[in-house]
């Protein structure tokens, strides 16, 4: 009885006592508090940093990358070498042109070597060869046929990069080329002199070459609107004067121009649509300008880039022409292999 009494005298003080949700903790003494070691601080959790993410503003800059396949539909205006790197390609070419009183039938194989010099720098060097024929309709009953065949207008060309392109502003490579006069002339060469009635082109006789030193210079521009890319690019070429038989000939200064868009049908396959075309001023003899010699040329291009193997790839192409001109039918293959 007497447990079951102080039970109840410990619950009456409990009841009587204030209610309380904490307890504070007992003051530590000084001397213990000196003499035991302070709780080491808790270390914050560390929280991995996020992946650093590409600025949307940057799509594409080909000075951390090559520029894609899709660039190969306007690679002679491009940069896709890495320093150190080379290319070989191999284009062949006919074209058959039908006019009021001459046609024109040419094939053609133009050998182009390639090198990465520097990081946007890449260097080139073309060798066209062609046999060309035209025949020529004098008359209803005299027809004559003239054959060529040769080596074309050698060309070294320097490709640079200007910039890359962003959200808002295409890409840009400058290019600069040296045109050499190893081809057959197209001038005739008059015995008696010339007049302004006779034009010093022989128009019998169809040739792809000027004989003539030329540097020409362009900007090709790009953008990526996937999944096209879109280019365009302009280029001029001036002709020194060629002293021939006692004349000094001028041929016309060139501009050439094209624009065009590519994508890709897969991780292999690369399809493209080009307008080419240029237009040349008309050629000067002496003091006489021949205003006949200017021409205008435009041709649709259609291609196709197709990757073989690990650096070889093939690309048909089709071409026709727009203009009265230009030859009605183009049709190539290039075949270019890069080590």
């Amino acid at each position: 009885m007497e447990r079951i009494r102080l039970l109840e005298q410990r619950l009456e003080q409990l009841e009587r006592s204030p209610q309380r949700t904490t307890r504070p903790a007992p003051a530590r003494p000084a001397a213990a508090s000196a003499a035991a070691p302070a709780p080491a601080p808790i270390a914050p959790v560390a929280t991995p940093a996020p992946p650093p993410t590409e600025p949307a503003s940057r799509l594409r800059d080909p000075r951390e990358e090559e520029i894609p396949q899709e660039a190969f539909v306007f690679r002679d205006q491009a940069v896709t070498l890495r320093p150190g790197k080379a290319e070989l390609s191999l284009d062949l070419g006919y074209l058959r042109d039908r006019r009021t009183v001459s046609s024109d039938r040419s094939g053609s194989a133009v050998l182009t070597g390639r090198v990465g010099l520097l990081d946007g720098v890449e260097a080139s060097v073309t060798v066209p060869f062609f046999i060309a024929t035209r025949s020529f309709e004098f008359s209803p009953t005299f027809v004559t046929d003239r054959e060529t065949r040769a080596m074309g207008d050698v060309t070294a060309q320097v490709n640079i990069r200007g910039w890359g392109e962003r959200e808002y502003r295409p890409g840009a490579v400058f290019t600069a080329a040296l045109v050499t006069p190893t081809g057959p002339s197209p001038f005739v060469n008059p015995e008696q002199g010339i007049t302004s009635q006779q034009v010093p082109v022989d128009i019998t006789q169809f040739i792809s070459t000027r004989a003539a030193w030329a540097l020409r210079g362009g900007v090709q521009m790009f953008k990526t609107v996937d999944p096209l890319v879109i280019f365009g690019g302009i280029a001029y070429e001036y002709a020194f004067p060629v002293e021939q038989s006692g004349i000094t000939f001028r041929p016309g200064w060139r501009i050439s121009y094209n624009a065009g868009v590519s994508f890709a049908l897969s991780d292999r396959s690369t399809l493209g649509f080009t307008f080419i075309g240029n237009y040349t001023a008309a050629l000067q003899a002496n003091s006489i300008q021949y205003r006949a010699t200017a021409s205008e040329a435009a041709v649709f291009r259609l291609s196709l880039v197709q990757r073989l193997a690990q650096g070889l790839w093939i690309e048909p192409s089709l071409g026709m022409g727009l203009v009265s001109e230009s030859p009605n039918v183009q049709v190539g293959l290039g075949l270019r292999y890069r080590f």
